[in-house]
């Protein structure tokens, strides 16, 4: 080696080790797949996020993403859905995970539990995701203009407040979505103010909450709070949602007529509403910090 000199003992290893040099403990790499860059259309092929601009990032993003995966020992995804669209995206770059991916879901928020709920006096909707084209905003907006003209008085979150004009830039749409929804008759936008208290209020008044039009949602974190909050939550039967939602408050995307129908049983049918407000608090029992770490640690046995 450079630098050495023959008339002198090796020490370039530990003592005790008689030449051999101490082999490094392997550590496993864990990754998280947060947001997937894809989703599957309804033949199964990878279609990329409608968040991405065309600008070219597309590919590279998808590349890189797919070199990740192949270089991760552990990798943990949210959901079902986001399982299956992973192991597709495998199949397509020849990253041969499917070992190695874990459902490790977030936990719900212990805050934000309620067990035998009962409907609020006065019927309220809650939209409480962010307002980018590419959540299918258009369609909540068709869908708020039919519910609230049979009467439902409907909250809409506004999650951003005022964005700095750069972002708004890049993608002005949550700020005209706003615009729209503001002059609809019904619909009150509004703000926890990063109060889990008064969030928590806000979901206990709630009668139905609305799920977003949105292809590459793997999970929604707002939808899960709903629910364990014993509030039913209606969605179109799209990506996660299709895995998350009960079947009775499924909608085709393009059928905002039965999306309609389901809203107002919720409202009307008090024993429809209690049996799916138990179903929705019952689909988050496994989702408690404490089993959500036990599987967080079995993934990476």
């Amino acid at each position: 080696m450079p630098g050495h000199d023959r008339g002198q003992p090796d020490r370039s290893h530990p003592r005790g080790a008689r030449g051999h040099a101490r082999r490094p403990q392997h550590r496993p790499g864990v990754g998280y797949c947060h947001y997937l860059p894809f989703s599957l259309d309804e033949h199964g092929r990878l279609v990329k996020d409608p968040a991405f601009s065309d600008g070219g990032l597309e590919l590279p993003i998808r590349l890189a993403f797919a070199s990740g995966l192949a270089a991760c020992d552990r990798i943990l995804v949210h959901s079902r859905t986001a399982h299956d669209w992973t192991l597709a995206a495998s199949d397509t770059y020849r990253a041969n995970i499917h070992d190695r991916v874990h459902i490790v879901p977030p936990p719900r928020d212990p805050r934000l539990v309620r067990a035998d709920a009962t409907a609020p006096e006065h019927a309220l909707g809650l939209y409480n995701h962010r307002l980018y084209a590419h959540y299918g905003t258009d369609h909540f907006i068709d869908l708020a203009r039919r519910v609230t003209g049979n009467g439902l008085l409907l909250r809409v979150m506004d999650l951003f407040g005022r964005r700095d004009p750069d972002r708004v830039a890049l993608d002005p749409s949550p700020e005209h979505a706003l615009a729209r929804l503001s002059a609809t008759p019904g619909i009150t936008i509004c703000t926890d103010g990063g109060d889990r208290d008064r969030y928590r209020t806000l979901l206990a008044d709630t009668t139905v909450g609305f799920a977003p039009f949105r292809p590459g949602c793997t999970w929604s974190m707002s939808i899960i709070d709903l629910h364990a909050m014993g509030v039913p939550v209606v969605a179109p039967r799209m990506a996660w949602m299709a895995e998350a939602i009960h079947e009775d408050l499924l909608f085709d995307p393009a059928d905002l007529d039965k999306a309609t129908k389901i809203v107002d049983r919720l409202v009307e049918d008090p024993a429809f509403w209690h049996a799916h407000s138990r179903h929705a608090h019952d689909s988050t029992r496994h989702l408690t910090p404490e089993q959500v770490a036990a599987d967080y640690l079995e993934a990476l046995q």
